[in-house]
């Protein structure tokens, strides 16, 4: 798998743990999100992960992997001297797929030499695969990532580096025609790694909360519609996150460092929204709700809803989990 290093441009060079630790602290008051990274004589090459001036991970770079550092033993590695360090400010849904490329298992790699077109039909056979994947494209000035998983609702997430700094594109896989030969690596992964079910089940997520409060407004107003994303909006930034509703707009800005994290947040959220919905039309028309939902996404993104997020009553209705 690719690090990031080359994205990352050295600001200071030679420095002591104590000036790192100045720039630590510095990005914490800055509310920093993105990359630092931290290089040594050594060969010893640590990226911190940082949202809005928070560290979320510390990784350290290995020739062909990736390696996620215990939080306990972070202190001790940062505590050497003569670091060279870079800083790549990033948007948080960049952070989120470089999280991904980060902490994927690779079980195969794949390089080709395509033309635009190819990689597009490439792509679309890729996507339909079971194991998702992540693809490396690089040409004249040009320099990709994708994620590919089979539970995306025709959405494809990217970043490409460019002049400097990252950007981010969550649309399908699109290039310029005349983009030239690209030199194509593609990661295959597995589809059973935590990091790719939560990336997956953010993905899944979405458009089923969106399709929700949709239905909802439809059969009971835009103005109780309104009243109810207030809400849940309420209950998720008591709950430390960044989930804002908004009629049927949902926006998701959170950044969820495990599984474990992410299925509690959304359980919580959604469980707020049966509760509340189940006041407002009954609990018989909010089932009804969900299962049109449900009925409408894809089955794989179905699938892993009904894995993590739902389960049957003892009546046999269909309910979000209470753990």
């Amino acid at each position: 798998m690719p690090t990031f290093s080359s994205f990352i441009a050295e600001t200071h060079n030679n420095v002591s743990p104590g000036f790192v630790d100045v720039l630590i602290q510095t990005r914490r008051e800055e509310l920093f999100t993105g990359l630092m990274q931290l290089r040594y004589p050594t060969d010893e090459n640590l990226v911190f992960a940082f949202v809005a001036g928070v560290e979320q991970q510390l990784y350290r770079y290995h020739e062909k992997t990736t390696e996620i550092i215990p939080r306990p033993a972070w202190h001790q590695l940062v505590n050497s001297p003569n670091a060279s360090v870079g800083l790549l400010e990033l948007p948080l849904e960049a952070l989120r797929v470089i999280r991904v490329a980060h902490e994927a298992p690779v079980s195969r790699e794949e390089q080709l030499t395509l033309s635009s077109r190819e990689l597009i039909e490439h792509a679309n056979k890729w996507l339909l695969e079971a194991e998702p994947s992540i693809i490396h494209v690089q040409g004249v000035q040009l320099d990709q990532m994708y994620l590919l998983a089979n539970c995306t609702n025709s959405a494809v997430e990217s970043i490409a580096y460019v002049d400097g700094s990252v950007r981010y594109s969550g649309s399908a896989v699109s290039l310029e025609p005349n983009a030239g030969e690209l030199q194509v690596r593609r990661y295959v992964s597995a589809q059973a790694h935590a990091v790719w079910r939560e990336y997956e089940l953010r993905l899944a997520f979405n458009p089923l909360a969106h399709l929700l409060m949709k239905r909802f407004g439809e059969l009971a107003g835009r103005g109780l519609a309104e009243r109810l994303g207030g809400q849940i909006s309420a209950w998720a930034r008591g709950g430390g996150w960044n989930i804002f509703f908004s009629g049927d707009n949902v926006t998701n800005h959170q950044y969820f460092d495990s599984l474990e994290a992410a299925v509690d947040a959304y359980t919580d959220i959604l469980r707020c929204f049966q509760d509340e919905a189940g006041i407002a039309v009954g609990s018989r028309m909010t089932e009804n709700i969900l299962l049109d939902v449900l009925s409408r996404l894809d089955a794989n993104c179905r699938e892993l809803l009904l894995q993590f997020i739902f389960t049957r009553s003892e009546g046999g209705s269909l309910v979000v989990r209470n753990e």
